[in-house]
């Protein structure tokens, strides 16, 4: 399994992206970094030009990106505009390929979110639509598409990983899958035994504890002895991304390092 870091959560603004906890990432243990798309989306070409160099010459690859889709864009309803969905989705994948990321998370709350004038169903129908043209751009591009599950506070459709998978099982394309995120599978209740069951389905991870969406320590962390031992006993062996604040971030990385290194423990296989 490889380990990395969610720079959005713990960036300086909403305009940065964070490459410079590069260096932090690596203190604690980790392996790569994971972008916000939106984020890079708002770069200049002279600017995103920048950050390319430093990723690609850096010691810290950007193997995933999360955030995908800028909530002003819409994917459902009268506010759906064909031109200006493409003109992005193609924008940004040709971005993210080129700084070397392979998975890109579909989250992206605001964008997919269905309209209460419409129904459900039919929200859906649209959405998978929008799925299957983001799906094909990124075929081309060796980038695989990990649905997100966002608990029933943040999305009012896709929101347990049952579903994302379900869908993911639905569009059998080889290059979507569903992401495991643990902060929003707790937050629904869902079941752990999940995890086995649909192992085949999962293609990235992400990890936060509930309270508060932070890094765990170390005492929290080894009261989820139980989720690390069905990721364990499942086939996955993948990505597996800190989408965690850090309450003492760029202090405590001696901390922190104890932390990974039980959370890479309880995970060997």
């Amino acid at each position: 399994m490889i380990f990395g870091m969610c720079t959005n959560m713990n960036a300086r603004s909403p305009n940065d992206v964070g490459h410079d906890q590069a260096a932090y990432s690596k203190k604690i243990g980790l392996e790569y970094l994971e972008l916000s798309v939106d984020r890079i989306m708002r770069y200049d070409d002279t600017r995103f030009e920048n950050l390319k160099n430093d990723i690609l010459n850096g010691d810290m690859p950007c193997l995933a990106c999360n955030n995908f889709i800028d909530a002003s864009i819409r994917l459902v309803g009268k506010e759906y505009n064909q031109n200006t969905f493409e003109n992005y989705i193609n924008k940004a994948l040709s971005r993210i390929a080129s700084i070397g990321a392979k998975k890109v998370v579909f989250g992206s709350s605001k964008a997919r979110s269905i309209p209460s004038y419409i129904s459900n169903e039919a929200g859906k129908t649209e959405l998978i639509e929008r799925i299957k043209y983001i799906a094909g751009i990124a075929e081309k591009l060796g980038i695989e598409i990990e649905i997100e599950h966002l608990n029933r506070t943040e999305s009012n459709v896709l929101n347990t990983f049952e579903e994302t998978v379900a869908l993911a099982k639905q569009l059998n394309r080889p290059n979507v899958k569903s992401i495991f995120d643990y902060y929003h599978f707790a937050v629904s209740g869902e079941k752990e035994e999940l995890i086995i069951q649909n192992a085949s389905w999962i293609g990235h991870m992400h990890f936060a504890c509930t309270m508060g969406r932070l890094m765990p320590d170390l005492d929290e962390a080894k009261k989820l002895k139980s989720l690390f031992a069905q990721i364990k006993e499942s086939s996955y062996d993948g990505s597996f991304s800190l989408e965690a604040y850090f309450p003492n971030f760029e202090l405590d990385n001696i901390y922190y390092k104890t932390v990974m290194d039980y959370i890479r423990e309880e995970l060997k296989k």
